[in-house]
């Protein structure tokens, strides 16, 4: 009998590596102690049946683990490994990886804590979690403690991308959708019918207007639609720019550069995306600063200089007129690039 199950999906074999690792190499929890059946070192024997091994090793273990994921859910063999551990009222953690929401451990699980994978201070938590469950541990210093944490939250951003969605959706899901879907259909039938009849008042317009006045309002209206399509092409550029691998942070970072106006980075929080963005070659790690030299941030700094050059422009003044009340409109503010990409 192993100290630590790990309950997971066979197709989510990179996140049960990577979280076996980490209680290892972090935590300090031996090979011998860590059962996993998809992970070398710590799966099933060849020769063993599949079937009874794994009801041998779930048999009052110190503590299960369940990577709950889209596939952990739609998988029975997995929901039966989750009613043995409620069955036998085991110390276990649930682990909720998006797009899985927390109402799902309720409904499985009954009024039990769970840890938001996403969540940094759940490792903290997790190592708590460990400690207690599991005495015998093997030292680890607090600087590998540090280091393996950064490291494992860089890994998990790209592997929860690549978590496989679900496949299935329960009765009431597809009852609303289709329930949307009427409405939606319901909307379309009126807006045809509002475009036809504004079409119907534009024919009858052009015939009692005089001539001239109605080409001038078709090129007014043209030239509009024109001045806001070309802006939207600029930052759709500016978007499509950024360097692969950079977070959301080092982006806003990096744009603010641009214009001298970044602040200090919140290492405390930020530490593992701006570490990454240094790897990658994007940000200094002598000083922080944005490497522009580097060709792969040309193209970028190209794009912002685009978006700045037509708002200095009598097109960017014409644009602004159009704009709703309270939408930024000025480059060199953060609010600016927040609203206009959607961050």
């Amino acid at each position: 009998m192993s100290d630590i199950f790990v309950s997971h999906a066979v197709a989510d074999r990179p996140l049960a590596t990577l979280l076996v690792d980490f209680l290892k190499e972090a935590i300090g929890v031996p090979t011998s102690a860590i059962f996993c059946s998809s992970v070398k070192g710590h799966h099933i024997p060849l020769g063993e049946d599949f079937n009874e091994y794994i009801k041998t090793k779930i048999q009052k273990p110190k503590l299960i683990i369940l990577l709950m994921t889209p596939a952990y859910m739609e998988s029975s063999f997995c929901l039966m490994e989750l009613g043995a551990a409620w069955a036998q009222n085991s110390t276990s953690l649930a682990v909720v990886v998006p797009p899985v929401d927390y109402d799902v451990v309720g409904k499985t699980l009954g009024l039990k804590q769970a840890w938001k994978i996403t969540e940094k201070s759940g490792l903290v938590d997790l190592r708590k979690f460990v400690t207690k469950a599991v005495p015998k541990l093997e030292e680890r210093s607090e600087h590998t403690w540090d280091s393996k944490r950064s490291n494992f939250s860089a890994a998990l951003r790209k592997i929860v991308l690549n978590i496989q969605p679900y496949t299935k959706i329960d009765a009431s899901t597809h009852k609303e959708a289709l329930g949307e879907i009427k409405e939606k259909d319901a909307e379309i039938d009126r807006l045809e019918a509002a475009l036809a009849e504004a079409q119907e008042s534009y024919t009858a317009l052009e015939k009692l207007k005089d001539k001239n006045e109605v080409k001038e309002l078709h090129k007014k209206a043209a030239g509009s639609q024109a001045l806001q399509e070309e802006f939207d092409e600029l930052i759709e550029a500016v978007n499509a720019a950024r360097p692969d691998r950079s977070s959301l942070a080092v982006f806003k970072h990096i744009i603010l550069d641009h214009f001298g106006m970044a602040g200090e980075i919140d290492w405390f929080n930020e530490r593992p995306d701006f570490e990454l963005g240094i790897k990658y070659g994007i940000i200094s790690r002598d000083d922080s600063s944005v490497l522009w030299k580097r060709p792969k941030l040309k193209p970028l700094a190209q794009a912002l200089t685009a978006v700045t050059n037509f708002l200095d422009s009598e097109e960017g003044d014409e644009l602004r007129k159009l704009q709703e009340p309270g939408v930024p409109m000025e480059s060199d503010d953060l609010a600016f690039w927040e609203y206009h990409l959607n961050m």
